[in-house]
């Protein structure tokens, strides 16, 4: 099962102090963590979003909604945590329902790999544990732990050949699409 995680979220008091506003573990049952029908071993955790760039950082409200979107929001920016079982973990046919369940059933590609799909972001990605393997049209990249990535709104897949799975923190940006 995907690990839970833990989210410290800062602001200010009414005196202007630094202090802690949010300290929760993130767990399947909230509006902000996807764990896709049939595939309990995926997990997407949104922990903060920015509605627009530049952030505004006034008042103490919770910016994560009750739902996760694959993108985020137009001019924003979302900061998550995606757990990728190992492929012989995952069910492959749930996998139209789940880009369903985040408002992109028309960026799921499919055809080289189920879960191929393209954003209209730039993603900053690490691997904090685990590796995963990057499908592109062209090539295949293994990343491991430590290792980064910048995905630049291209048709890419994530498939993870081991049996241990893979912890990935992403910072995903709005972008101008291509198409």
């Amino acid at each position: 099962m995907p690990r839970n995680i833990r989210r410290v979220i800062t602001g200010h008091d009414e005196n202007g102090n630094s202090i802690v506003t949010i300290d929760e573990t993130m767990t399947p049952d909230m509006g902000h963590v996807l764990s896709p029908e049939g595939q309990a071993n995926v997990r997407l955790s949104d922990v903060w979003v920015s509605s627009n760039i530049p952030a505004d950082n006034t008042g103490n409200a919770d910016t994560v909604g009750d739902k996760v979107t694959l993108e985020p929001p137009a001019g924003g920016a979302v900061f998550r945590a995606f757990e990728v079982p190992p492929d012989s973990q995952r069910n492959f046919d749930g996998m139209k329902k789940y880009f369903e369940q985040m408002g992109a059933s028309d960026r799921l590609d499919g055809q080289k790999h189920p879960g191929m799909h393209k954003t209209q972001s730039v993603d900053y990605l690490m691997v904090v544990s685990g590796e995963v393997w990057l499908i592109l049209d062209e090539e295949e990249v293994c990343l491991k732990a430590g290792d980064t990535c910048v995905q630049r709104g291209t048709l890419h897949a994530w498939s993870n050949r081991t049996e241990e799975p893979c912890l990935l923190a992403g910072i995903l940006l709005d972008a101008v699409s291509l198409d």
